[in-house]
């Protein structure tokens, strides 16, 4: 499990399609919500293939299938708090790059 709370962890993520995306979308929280820094509004959390049993679909606000480039996880989102949630990410296939 990779839990990933401020912008400079963001480059750990193995997975360069996810490690795109996920960079975008922070991009985009930061011009909508205007927050300086990710630990304003929740986290990431990367979960390789063998930790499937952490991604709880029933803590959910909703699941979704993601395909990126050769990439595929299940992502969900889990509300921890007023305006703070994690978002998780289990890949189900694709190599790291």
């Amino acid at each position: 499990m990779l839990k990933i709370m401020n912008l400079n962890e963001i480059k750990n993520i193995p997975y360069s399609s996810l490690r795109n995306f996920i960079s975008e979308k922070v991009k985009n929280w930061i011009d909508e919500y205007s927050i300086e820094s990710l630990d304003e509004i929740g986290c990431f959390v990367i979960l390789d293939a063998n930790e499937s049993s952490l991604f709880l679909e029933d803590e959910m606000e909703f699941v979704e299938t993601l395909k990126l480039e050769n990439e595929c996880y299940l992502h969900g989102v889990k509300i921890l708090g007023d305006c703070y949630g994690e978002d998780i990410f289990l890949i189900v296939e694709g190599e790291r790059k």
